[in-house]
């Protein structure tokens, strides 16, 4: 069997033709071919026209599309569409410079935010009445936030995960609303029920650990399903979405650690010992400094975060 994905070829994190950096819904749609034994193909269409890409799936140029909400509103009028289980969770997320940076959603109240126009972000900030500054793309909102232009942004987690992952001086935190929370799987076509089985019980067999290093590669760990986290002050909570958009690519998001880094749940060292390795690195390993980039009071939390998931 064979399995042709649409993707767009130009939408990190999401998609690319490039192949040092395809995109994570590219690389979760290559692991379900290869769980499934299925040969994998991509079929390059810009996804901006959302009937544009559709109509490739119903001429059977391809026979997956990634990264459709479950929602009725989303659905109800693609009667030819059927979407699988979900594979992430996709949230809305603050971004702001990691010295000084927002922690809640009432802590954007006397800020500049900038949003992209439309969206639930949009909304989200625009019902507040808070200050907000619309830009039309995501790439506008980042360019905006490495020139100050703004205080802040709200956006998708996908979206603020891989931007923090590229610029180490910014912090996400996700906001935890269940009203904008959106689960995310792949559409076949409904008249393959076969097909959406497969994907179906692949996603499940992946959802335990492929899926999880496949979006931590890309920064998109706060959008992981998993099991409910433990409630958090907010100082921990910030520092779990600090911990998870910058230090899980290497320690794990359950900080258990990876090839490349150390288990941190057995440090142990003091809180001063963990701000001092934060700050300064280790020679000969791959921690670098993050002086300046991380402050020295969410190094702390961070410090705090771990602790409160070592076994008692």
């Amino acid at each position: 069997r064979r399995l042709r994905l649409c993707a767009d070829p130009s939408n990190l994190p999401f998609s690319s033709q490039v192949a040092t950096d395809p995109g994570f819904e590219v690389e979760i749609a290559r692991a379900i071919a290869g769980t499934a034994g299925a040969e994998f193909s991509v079929h390059w269409v810009p996804t901006v026209r959302e009937i544009v890409v559709l109509r490739q799936l119903y001429g059977e140029r391809c026979d997956l599309i990634m990264g459709l909400p479950l929602t009725p509103r989303f659905t109800d009028d693609k009667p030819r569409l059927i979407v699988s289980v979900p594979y992430y969770v996709m949230r809305q997320a603050i971004v702001s410079p990691s010295l000084g940076a927002v922690r809640s959603v009432e802590g954007l109240r006397a800020k500049v935010i900038g949003v992209q126009a439309m969206t639930l972000s949009d909304t989200l900030v625009y019902e507040r009445g808070y200050n907000r500054k619309i830009y039309r793309s995501a790439q506008e909102i980042f360019t905006a936030l490495v020139n100050s232009e703004v205080d802040a942004a709200v956006m998708e987690s996908p979206l603020a995960g891989w931007f923090v992952k590229k610029n180490p001086g910014f912090q996400a935190v996700e906001i935890r609303d269940p009203t904008r929370e959106l689960e995310i799987g792949a559409a076949v076509r409904k008249s393959d029920r076969e097909l959406k089985e497969i994907v179906n019980q692949t996603i499940r067999q992946l959802q335990s650990k492929e899926i999880p290093d496949i979006l931590g590669r890309y920064g998109v760990a706060l959008s992981q399903i998993g099991p409910a986290a433990p409630a958090l002050t907010p100082e921990l909570g910030a520092a779990r979405s600090t911990y998870l958009t910058q230090c899980s690519q290497c320690h794990g998001i359950d900080a258990k650690g990876t090839p490349a880094a150390a288990n941190l749940r057995t440090f142990k060292g003091t809180e001063d010992d963990f701000l001092r390795v934060v700050r300064n690195g280790r020679q000969g390993t791959g921690m670098t400094p993050w002086k300046g980039l991380i402050g020295d009071d969410d190094i702390r939390n961070i410090a705090r975060y771990i602790k409160s998931m070592q076994d008692p």
